[in-house]
């Protein structure tokens, strides 16, 4: 019986083990199941992130559609790439445009005369003065004649007196001199043409009668008609029509020979003083036409109808409507000088005061601005003798412009013969001055010119002479380009602006005076008004005598030397040209000239070599070689190129006693474009480069070559980006409803399943997709109110297919429909669909991001339960574990009883 109850014990031990595997096992496939229901959330969380990247990717096609940018794109397609390159901004306007390169810029170039070598022959002392301003022939353009409509280009035919004619043409004239010269450089004809004011006169040289001087358009233009010369006369002279008049319309920039008008800012610019003693205080702020000057005037405030202002004859004309003892004028006010520039400085009489003449009128300048501003001193009479020894006195006292006194010299008669004077007045060969050629062949007499009692036009414009010479060159006169409105911007010598900082002055006392050009300093006034308002040093400064700059006049009279220099790291006194040596002016008063001009001082011992480097290192305005001519005497010349191309870029010498002898190899030009296919309702632009920005809306061309025709520019709206974008989005849905579809799908078959099948989720965001595209568009009076109008439509499984050829109507048919049923805000397309996308989308509370997150919390509360299964299976192994040592304990506690037991039964009984 013991050994039978030890043997129950054991079982009940192994019962007990096997029993844990047991319970292990069943925990185990538990944790399995549910290990696996974790997997497949995960799966479902994968897919439904694959749904979700494509829903995005779709997003970013809506964005692409509603995007106006896209609607913008366009296509170029250009002709004329022989002649020129196109660059299309977003505001070019789409349509068919015509351009023909007429001709390419270049710049100014000249060569001196030859030298030996270029270094060891010595240049000599002196300076060398290089000019690109101060010109008295500056061409005016054709389009400001007729109050700026300009002129329609054309062909027109001239016949002289003898019955010779000639067809000129002036379909690619861009300016007065390109007419002129049509029609003096024709061999065919006996005339000649030039302008005077504001007319083209033409000069029959034939000395016959037989037929009139007639000209005539041809091919039904009007340009003769535009240039006032259609005309038939039985005289020499063909007398035009005026064909440019100043009126309100002029820009200020076109008055005053381009010079321009410095104006305060804040304050009144001139006073009108009026016969009652009242006067007007008018402020120029914002003008930027002669209209805006006479409304200033008209409109004044205090002026109630006192004074009335217009334009007459090319003249400001005030008329005072007061009555009274003083005179009517008018004058600047706060250190102004505008009067003279709108020509105000003339004496009234009676109640009204007409101005001077604001333009030199065609091709001319104002008196008023040659000698630097200075004009002439005394208008009056002038004595000219020819060398046949005819005499004739020529009053110019009522003298305005160059071209007056041109006119007036070329008309003169001999005094008391009335036989026309034979010498010939001029523009000379650099532009620069006056020529006076005696024509008679004689030798009877000097040519003698001279002013007539208290006159000085004659002494002033350097034409006084009394000698055996056929003819007299004034030389430059000096006409003002530069002036107190001359901006900073590119005065540099290096073309580029003026740097802010301080320079210092250093007067003939020793007396210092620092000068700060901040920011505020715009133009050469204001440098001017801050040297003059500095009472450290005696020194005034004012626009200098050669009209391209100004001067600082030493006042202080002492025996020192009147110096500027650089204050501090800046360049400021070097870029307002004022580091130069002084001078000595006819007062006797030290000056120091700031010239807007390229300026070399050359010594005794300089070669050609070093006489480029001079030049060179002076500025920017032009580059200086040596250059062999490959003669075999003197084949060593001074090369001088402008740095910029257009006719700015012309070039003028003044190289004292140096003898250089420049001459011009190469003009300076503007690049001509036409504008349009017809010439004669074409137009003509020019830049000083080959770049021509904005010449129609939104266009750009840089010329590369000459062309002989027009040719055609088209720019469209770019569709295949459109299309492509459309073809993007339904690809993307496409994807996604394939997507969807193969998560969902169930294979009878196979058996098998996708991971999404049977859920719910893919099924809602389709239909959301499906309906949102379905719907109609807009704001319900476009066109285009749906997808399926633009040759979208759904086909088999959801599928979105394109008709390609309907899209692509509508696109050239209804463009902005298109435009609008996409981009619209709120109501369109692009709005509609993306407000859906981001509801599906949203990382807060979009749909996609509501169902990863059911995913994500299944999975955790599944893995939550796993560590739970965990723990619970080790507790009751623990448990079970613990009951087996006990039973173990138990086993062998019974075991070792059984044994005792055992050995008692052994021992012997004694007998009784």
């Amino acid at each position: 019986m013991s050994n039978l109850s030890l043997t129950t014990g054991l079982i009940s031990g192994l019962d007990i083990a096997g029993l844990v595997e047991a319970l292990a096992t069943n925990q185990q496939r538990a944790i399995d199941r549910l290990d696996a229901r974790v997997k497949e959330f995960d799966a479902q969380k994968t897919a439904i992130g694959v749904l979700e990247a494509n829903v995005l990717t779709l997003s970013t096609s809506v964005n692409s559609l509603k995007n106006k940018i896209t609607f913008e794109q366009q296509k170029v397609t250009n002709a004329g790439s022989d002649q020129f390159k196109v660059s299309v901004g977003k505001t070019a306007i789409n349509g068919s445009y015509s351009f023909q390169s007429v001709q390419q810029a270049s710049a100014h170039q000249s060569l001196s005369r030859g030298f030996a070598d270029a270094t060891e022959q010595k240049v000599g002392e002196g300076t060398i003065v290089i000019s690109q301003g101060g010109f008295l022939d500056e061409p005016t353009l054709l389009e400001s004649l007729n109050d700026g409509s300009g002129i329609r280009r054309g062909q027109i035919r001239i016949t002289d007196r003898s019955g010779s004619s000639a067809v000129i043409s002036l379909t690619e004239a861009l300016n007065v001199d390109d007419v002129l010269n049509e029609i003096n450089s024709n061999v065919d004809i006996s005339v000649s043409a030039r302008v005077v004011d504001g007319r083209f006169v033409l000069e029959d040289t034939s000395g016959s009668t037989s037929t009139n001087l007639a000209v005539v358009d041809l091919n039904g233009g009007s340009t003769a008609a535009n240039l006032g010369i259609d005309k038939s006369v039985s005289s020499a002279t063909l007398d035009g029509d005026d064909v440019f008049k100043v009126t309100e319309n002029f820009s200020l920039k076109q008055i005053n020979d381009g010079n321009g008008i410095t104006l305060l800012t804040g304050a009144a610019d001139i006073k009108i003083n009026l016969a009652d003693g009242t006067n007007l205080e008018v402020n120029l702020d914002g003008v930027k036409s002669l209209k805006d000057v006479l409304t200033k005037i008209n409109d004044h405030d205090d002026n109630a109808d006192r004074v009335s202002a217009e334009i007459v004859s090319g003249r400001i004309v005030l008329t005072d409507n007061t009555s009274g003892a003083e005179a009517l004028s008018v004058e600047d006010i706060n250190n102004t000088s505008v009067v003279k520039h709108l020509g105000l400085n003339a004496t009234s009489s009676g109640n009204t005061l007409t101005g001077n003449r604001l333009s030199g009128g065609l091709n001319s300048v104002l008196l008023r601005n040659i000698r630097g501003g200075q004009g002439i001193e005394t208008l009056g009479e002038i004595s000219i003798t020819d060398r046949s020894g005819q005499t004739a006195t020529i009053d110019l006292s009522s003298a305005e412009t160059l071209t007056d006194i041109i006119e007036a010299i070329n008309a003169a008669t001999e005094d008391g013969t009335g036989d026309n004077l034979l010498v010939k007045a001029s523009i000379n060969d650099l532009g620069n001055g006056l020529t006076i050629k005696d024509t008679s062949g004689a030798t009877d007499s000097n040519l003698i010119i001279a002013d007539v009692d208290t006159g000085t036009a004659i002494a002033d414009l350097g034409l006084t002479i009394d000698d055996a010479v056929t003819e007299i060159d004034s030389g430059s006169l000096h006409q003002q380009y530069v002036n107190k409105a001359t901006l900073l911007s590119d005065y540099a010598p290096d073309g580029g602006a003026v740097e802010a900082g301080l320079f210092q002055i250093t007067d003939s006392e020793g007396n210092v005076g620092v000068i700060n050009i901040t920011s505020a300093v715009k133009n050469i006034g204001d440098v001017i008004t801050r040297i003059n308002a500095n009472s450290s040093v005696s020194v005034r400064a004012e626009l200098n005598e050669t009209g391209d700059g100004f001067v600082l006049i030493d006042e202080a009279g002492g025996a020192g030397t009147l110096a500027v220099e650089e204050f501090g790291q800046t360049t400021t006194a070097a870029d307002l040209r004022l580091l130069r040596e002084p001078y000595t002016g006819g007062d006797g008063a030290q000056r120091i000239s700031s010239r807007k001009a390229t300026i070399v001082d050359i010594d005794d011992d300089d070669t050609l070599t070093d006489v480029v480097s001079k030049m060179n290192a002076a500025g920017s305005a032009v580059k200086a070689s040596v250059f062999d001519d490959g003669s075999s005497f003197n084949s060593k010349r001074l090369s001088v190129t402008a740095t910029q191309t257009g006719k700015q870029s012309r070039l003028v010498f003044d190289d004292g006693d140096l003898d250089l002898n420049f001459s011009t190899i190469a003009k300076g030009q503007n690049a001509i474009l036409r504008v349009g296919a017809d010439p004669a309702s074409a137009f003509l632009i020019s830049s000083k480069t080959n770049r021509f920005d904005g010449v129609v809306q939104g266009i750009d061309l840089d010329i590369t070559n000459v062309g002989s025709t027009a040719a055609k520019v088209e720019i469209e709206a770019n569709t295949e980006s459109i299309v492509n974008n459309l073809k993007n989005f339904i690809t993307t849905y496409n994807q996604f409803i394939d997507i969807g579809s193969e998560l969902t799908k169930f294979d009878t078959e196979s058996n098998q399943r996708g991971i999404l099948q049977g859920d719910t989720f893919v099924l809602r965001v389709t239909n959301r997709m499906s309906n949102a595209l379905g719907k109609r568009f807009g704001i319900g009076n476009e066109t285009i109110q749906s997808l399926s109008a633009l040759g979208v439509r759904v086909g088999a499984g959801g599928i979105l297919e394109l008709n390609e050829d309907r899209l692509q109507e509508h696109l050239r048919n209804d463009f902005n429909g298109v435009k609008e049923f996409f981009t619209q805000k709120d109501t369109g397309f692009g709005d509609k669909i993306n407000s859906t996308l981001t509801s599906l989308t949203d990382i807060v509370d979009g749909s996609f991001t509501n169902e990863r997150n059911s995913l994500t919390s299944s999975i955790d509360t599944t893995n939550e339960r796993i560590e739970e299964l965990k723990i619970l299976l080790e507790s009751k192994k623990a448990r079970l574990l613990n009951e087996f040592i006990q039973t173990e304990s138990i086993l062998g506690s019974l075991e070792t009883q059984q044994t005792a037991l055992a050995g008692i039964k052994s021992i012997s009984v004694p007998s009784r």
